[in-house]
């Protein structure tokens, strides 16, 4: 986008919208006490509304599922908008305009490219449905692949006529640029200098963004002679083929209903899905599955079932698209990869079989963590040993981009027995190591049957719950830094909001949520509606004690302190014995420098 939002009109925005208000106008809500609730409409919560509405902290919180967020965070889960989009909505509440910087560059660079697609996207639908030279494709459509005339008018599917500069010429007369035209991908010129159409005797595909403006186009080919078979527009200043997905728009229409979404390789496989009811797919753009693709999915369905060709080109395929939704993963979220017979894809089988045998193939889709495990069974068959270690370091590698989860956990364990090696053996030898490093521990958590990624009750959980009920505190922590070496989620997390609340000190918890990831805030979310604060009497005591403690605990942290205090001899007889100690318990990753420190300590007497 060319123009951003200020950050100050953001964080007003937020201010100006109350968040009762908001979620009452998509949902009821009853007050109970001192916040409102409801029906969660994240999960499926029962009789008992789990689903509670704070309007003294402007956020909400789902006792069940977790989901949490402030008015953008709801409005993102809950009507699938982007962050833009929902700041652009809370400003069309509010009757307020919305003040793009670079303003004037926004307006005149992209409204235009705009509207000469929607002018192309009619024309190509004129020429399906009235023109003579469009029989053979209005032919092809409602006989041989059944689609019928609402779901073409649906999809808003055209034809460009089989001319060089047809379309050119209309929208010409009709008053758009040369200019427009090129930089919307409609229009090239040759070596000449004359204006020639981009796509010509093809099928078209008009591919919509979120909101259903039409960004690009797809063609098919409808003379086999031609090459290649099909063809997307290029890449512009509205249109990023790699950000995109063909049918989303159409399916987000269902989102009240919505579960999972397919994602299949090809247009028609949409379409003919669609057309047998199957109203939740969509299909990329003739390129593999990315990490957009993936974040854009899983903010709308917490399902996606992957769809390939059984031959090795599409088992390839499908391996491309486990390493980039691996990173989006967690607990909650599901992915299934079905593979169809060699040579067919769901539109050939619907021409073949019903719809109820397509939806039996989704439904017995193999998993993820099954996938993962297959491919890692077939690749653990080698015999030698490097080989192995070779395999556990690979693997181990793709999980590593993983978010803490139990399906992280149980992974790892499965490369751990395959491969007869010690997870954190794997670990160990997968990455360089400077200085001992600290374990991390199953995360465990009392906040619900289900596991979590977070434990609320360790120290850094301890701090971090303070910072969020006392927020005025992050200001007597003076070296949260001296942590970011914490494996555990809980202190980067308690890092991350100290360091919050220290540049926004007039910030509240609604603007610290609009600032983290989906996991982050929702046990944000459950810190703050779960558990009793402490008095702010006592507040800062306790907080100064769980720092103390903090920084024991940790070994590098305080290795490094304690070589210090030492190196200028006014290290305790209780420092003394704890530096001992610390050394002692990481004696096997110890470089020579700390080597050399212990033999020291042992040669003046100081270990007994």
């Amino acid at each position: 986008m060319s123009g951003s939002i200020p950050k100050d009109f953001i964080t007003e925005i937020v201010d100006m919208t109350d968040i009762v208000s908001l979620v009452e106008s998509y949902l009821p809500l009853k007050k109970k006490g001192k916040d409102h609730f409801g029906q969660c409409p994240f999960c499926d919560d029962g009789k008992n509304p789990s689903f509670s509405v704070s309007d003294q902290k402007q956020f909400y919180y789902c006792f069940k599922c977790r989901a949490t967020g402030n008015v953008i965070g709801f409005l993102q889960s809950h009507q699938g908008y982007d962050f833009i989009e929902s700041v652009e909505a809370l400003a069309a509440r509010a009757g307020v305009e919305v003040p793009y910087e670079n303003t004037r560059s926004f307006t005149s660079e992209k409204d235009p490219l705009y509207a000469a697609l929607k002018m192309a996207m009619e024309i190509f639908e004129k020429n399906l449905s009235k023109s003579k030279d469009s029989e053979h494709v209005r032919n092809y459509i409602l006989n041989n692949r059944k689609i019928s005339s609402e779901v073409c008018r649906k999809f808003s599917l055209g034809y460009a006529t089989n001319s060089w500069d047809a379309l050119s010429k209309e929208m010409l007369n009709k008053g758009i640029k040369e200019e427009v035209l090129i930089k919307a991908g409609l229009a090239k010129k040759n070596k000449d200098d004359k204006l020639f159409d981009f796509f010509r005797d093809r099928l078209m595909f008009p591919i919509k963004d979120r909101k259903g403006r039409v960004v690009g186009f797809g063609g098919r080919v409808m003379n086999p002679d031609d090459q290649p078979k099909y063809l997307n527009t290029g890449e512009t200043s509205v249109f990023q083929k790699n950000r995109e997905l063909y049918g989303f728009y159409e399916a987000l229409e269902f989102r009240k209903d919505l579960k999972e979404i397919f994602v299949v390789e090809g247009y028609m496989d949409s379409i003919a899905m669609y057309e047998n009811g199957m109203t939740n797919s969509v299909a990329t753009l003739g390129i593999a599955t990315n990490r957009f693709h993936i974040q854009k999915l899983l903010q709308v369905v917490n399902e996606i079932i992957f769809c390939f060709d059984g031959d090795d080109a599409g088992r390839g395929a499908a391996w491309g698209a486990l390493k980039n939704v691996l990173p989006a993963v967690t607990d909650g979220k599901t992915i299934k990869f079905l593979f169809l017979p060699e040579g067919e894809d769901p539109a050939s089988l619907l021409e073949k079989n019903s719809v109820e045998e397509l939806k039996a193939k989704f439904k017995n889709a193999t998993l993820l963590s099954e996938y993962f495990i297959d491919r890692l069974t077939m690749a653990s068959e080698v015999t030698s040993l490097e080989q192995k270690a070779s395999l556990a370091s690979k693997a181990m590698e793709l999980l590593s981009g993983m978010q803490e989860s139990s399906i992280k956990k149980l992974l790892e364990g499965e490369v751990s027995k395959l491969t007869g090696l010690e997870i954190k053996d794997i670990k160990t030898h997968s990455k360089k190591i400077s200085y001992p490093k600290r374990e991390t521990k199953n995360p465990t958590s009392d906040l619900g049957e289900d596991k979590i990624s977070f434990d609320s009750t360790l120290l850094g959980s301890k701090i971090l719950s303070l910072v969020l009920t006392y927020p005025y505190l992050a200001n007597q922590i003076n070296d949260h830094e001296k942590f970011s070496d914490f494996h555990e989620p809980e202190v980067q997390l308690m890092i991350a909001v100290v360091s919050f609340f220290k540049e926004n000190p007039d910030a509240g918890i609604s603007d610290l949520l609009s600032t983290l990831d989906k996991e982050s805030a929702s046990f944000i979310g459950a810190l703050i509606s779960v558990h009793d604060a402490i008095d702010e009497q006592n507040a800062i005591d306790y907080l100064n004690d769980c720092i103390s403690k903090l920084k024991k605990s940790d070994s590098v942290t305080r290795i490094i302190e304690l070589k210090e205090i030492f190196e200028t001899g006014k290290l305790s007889e209780d420092e003394t014995f704890e530096l001992q100690q610390h050394l002692l318990t990481n004696l096997h990753r110890l470089e020579e420098p700390e080597k050399n420190l212990l033999r020291e300590l042992s040669q003046k007497g100081y270990l007994n």
